[in-house]
């Protein structure tokens, strides 16, 4: 996280232009840091514009109120944990051992991410909908991500399935392992790789079953 700016945004001007995307990010990391100390529900607007050394009308000028503010800092982050995850996939045409590693990881970055970890104790209601019900657009992103080597993946083992299927079945496996408390079979990073290997090997045994007329 970074520190506090020193500088307000009017002097680093007056030193020649700041590119935008370097304010929003200034904007979105103060924004972070405000939610963690203060919650989701606190009135942030004018912390955060201190936070960062902008002024209010200047976090309008980039990101928006508050809720705009809420709703980039929970895409930003949403992003983060699936982008993190595409070397994983990407770096083997082994489709069960890239699977294992890469929701193994996002499983585990989620579940110690305390900004999200915090929005789901004190206010689901802010971000389950996000994850669940308003996920389409954010899995079809995912899908973008990864349908190329999925159907390298797939065709290796002959496996007819959908790729956006695919992407939409793991995707759900973790963001309920993300906001459902760890049971005794995912408590620990082994537990839960043995956990994802089993649903893995699973759905290729399903997949490899002819269907009975």
């Amino acid at each position: 996280m970074r520190a506090r700016w020193s500088t307000t945004y009017d002097a680093a001007m007056a030193q020649g232009p700041v590119p935008a995307d370097d304010v929003r990010d200034r904007i979105l990391d103060a924004a972070t840091q405000c939610l963690l100390e203060s919650g989701l529900d606190a009135r942030l607007h004018a912390a955060i514009a201190e936070r960062a050394g902008l002024s209010r009308p200047t976090l309008y000028k980039y990101v928006g109120d508050q809720t705009a503010i809420l709703d980039a800092v929970r895409d930003r982050e949403i992003e983060a944990f699936f982008t993190a995850a595409v070397p994983l996939l990407s770096s083997t045409d082994d489709l069960r051992t890239g699977l294992v590693d890469a929701v193994v990881f996002v499983v585990e970055y989620g579940r110690q991410h305390m900004l999200l970890q915090k929005a789901l104790r004190e206010h689901p209601e802010l971000i389950l909908p996000a994850l669940t019900t308003e996920s389409g657009p954010l899995v079809d992103r995912i899908h973008g991500m990864f349908a190329e080597q999925l159907e390298r993946a797939l065709a290796a083992v002959d496996a007819d399935l959908d790729t956006r299927v695919v992407v939409e079945w793991i995707y759900r496996i973790i963001v309920s392992l993300i906001t459902t408390p760890s049971g005794p079979h995912t408590e620990s990073p082994e537990q839960l790789r043995e956990y994802i290997d089993g649903l893995v090997r699973l759905a290729g045994i399903v997949a490899a079953t002819p269907v009975r007329r």
